[in-house]
């Protein structure tokens, strides 16, 4: 798991993704300042819409069946609002779109079974 959250931090920067007891939690910071947090629990994200959006700079997966699963809290203006979609603002090449795809899978498929193992590099 260690070394799976590694790749996906280390694929962009300002966000550190962490796993706790099947719940995805994402913060998102600049500098040490967290502004935002993202949670959600793994199985409600689909993982078939897993997708990079160029335009945006954006790795995307949304929700299953297209509900609102990620609960988002704005520190800064304390606000906080359910979300259709988990994002991460990063800069991908087609290899390192198809390695976040295999992380999360990979990240997931930890999450269910923890003595999971995989040997297959998330990027050639």
């Amino acid at each position: 798991m260690e070394q799976t959250l590694n790749y996906i931090n280390g694929k962009g920067s300002g966000y550190s993704v962490d796993v706790n007891h099947g719940v995805i939690i994402a913060r998102f910071s600049e500098g040490v300042e967290v502004f935002r947090e993202d949670q959600v629990l793994y199985k409600t994200l689909d993982m078939n819409t897993m997708h990079y959006d160029k335009a945006q700079r954006m790795f995307i997966i949304n929700c299953k069946s297209g509900k609102e699963c990620v609960d988002r809290q704005l520190f800064i203006k304390k606000i906080q609002r359910d979300y259709a979609r988990l994002s991460f603002p990063v800069t991908l090449d087609e290899k390192g779109v198809e390695g976040m795809k295999k992380a999360f899978k990979h990240m997931m498929l930890l999450i269910e079974n923890p003595k999971y193992k995989s040997s297959e590099p998330f990027e050639p």
